[in-house]
């Protein structure tokens, strides 16, 4: 990721902007993985986007923070339309799609994508670099809040269900114990 304009006063005071994107459309940023965070779900909860979004959200466990994303198909996100070539939830997209290719680590922007096709094209207003940096902050924020919670529910979600895998093992039969055995025995 190469280091864009920092956060400071005088970058929004300078006569042109050091980032400029107009999107394309081309759905490029689509075949990327999208990360989703707690405040995503949560904006989706009161706006009934989750209805639409939540069979298809996966949770990544190779990477540590443990990591929510929206399952991809045919090398795109879930969420793009193929045939008309948008995305289906585009007005209550995820943080990481709003502030794309931009990117905050907490001191600075970030490119995260030098290769997206609306970089340096087109014009961009001030409100727009602004509303643009206004989500990379936000996601980081996001990122940085779901990376601390995510594990905790996690465990809270894993310690209940194995208090309930064992209340239903408890009560069943010496048969059912023995089927059951042999089942898994057999999935090994």
């Amino acid at each position: 990721m190469n280091m864009v304009a920092r956060n400071r006063d005088d970058d929004m005071q300078d006569a042109k902007p050091k980032f400029i994107f107009t999107c394309q459309g081309c759905g490029q940023c689509c075949e990327k993985g999208v990360a989703i965070y707690l405040s995503d779900i949560e904006r989706w909860s009161k706006d009934g986007t989750v209805y639409q979004v939540f069979p298809n959200l996966t949770v990544s466990v190779e990477s540590v923070p443990l990591s929510l994303h929206l399952e991809r198909e045919n090398g795109k996100c879930k969420m793009y339309d193929l045939d008309s070539k948008k995305c289906k939830i585009y007005e209550n997209r995820p943080l990481s799609c709003r502030a794309y290719p931009l990117r905050h680590d907490g001191t600075g922007f970030l490119l995260r994508d030098e290769g997206c096709p609306g970089l340096n094209k087109g014009e961009m207003s001030r409100e727009t670099l602004e509303e643009i940096r206004k989500d990379a902050i936000e996601e980081h924020e996001a990122e940085v809040h779901t990376a601390a919670v995510l594990p905790t529910i996690q465990a809270l979600l894993l310690s209940d269900m194995a208090k309930k895998s064992e209340e239903a093992y408890s009560k069943l039969t010496d048969e059912e114990k023995a089927r059951l055995d042999e089942i898994l025995k057999k999935e090994k």
